[in-house]
């Protein structure tokens, strides 16, 4: 009776085996699809990283620009040459054109991790003109110095006078590798 027991059991052991080798040999190559995944996530963020803080040389340039032309005509009319709209307008940023229209002056060279920055400033106007000219709604910024007295709606309020500072908005793109794009938008007041 022995003899035929030991005969029957003989290779279940094996097929037993080989089961949980081949749920093994599933599991490591999840595993290591897993970890290619994780590589891949953590390299485009690294990348995505690399390109906003690219976009601060881009708003800087940017301020410097404004600076540079600040209290002059200049900012009354659209400028597009020099990625300056005296206009607010809503655009679909993702639109190769609109970033074409200022070309070099106001695009930065590939740095040394491969990111392009372009910027683009619009004024905070309905209007081109003056910002108190008729017919021209600006976001303005009044609010530089407390006065003595009130003049709010409410008793107690202060009053704040000075003189009034226009809004800009600043968009910068970067254009990183691995198609890493990133757009970042900023407002300035002067």
């Amino acid at each position: 009776m022995r003899g035929s027991t030991r005969q029957i059991q003989r290779g279940a052991v094996l097929m037993v085996v080989l089961v949980a080798l081949i749920a093994m040999m599933i599991s490591v190559l999840a595993l290591t699809r897993s970890m290619d995944t994780h590589q891949l996530v953590a390299g485009n963020l690294a990348f995505r990283n690399a390109t906003v803080h690219s976009s601060d040389v881009g708003v800087q340039n940017a301020v410097q620009w404004l600076q540079g032309v600040a209290g002059t005509a200049t900012l009354n009319a659209d400028v597009p040459g020099q990625g300056y709209y005296a206009v607010l307008i809503e655009q679909n940023w993702d639109q190769e054109g609109i970033w074409n229209v200022c070309g070099a002056a106001c695009t930065i060279a590939a740095d040394a991790a491969g990111n392009r920055v372009q910027w683009m400033i619009h004024r905070m106007c309905s209007a081109q003109g003056g910002p108190n000219a008729s017919g021209n709604s600006c976001s303005l910024l009044a609010a530089t110095s407390p006065a003595a007295t009130g003049g709010s709606f409410t008793s107690d309020a202060t009053n704040f006078t000075g003189v009034p500072q226009n809004y800009y908005r600043v968009t910068v793109r970067v254009s990183g590798p691995r198609s890493t794009s990133t757009l970042v938008q900023t407002f300035v007041s002067l």
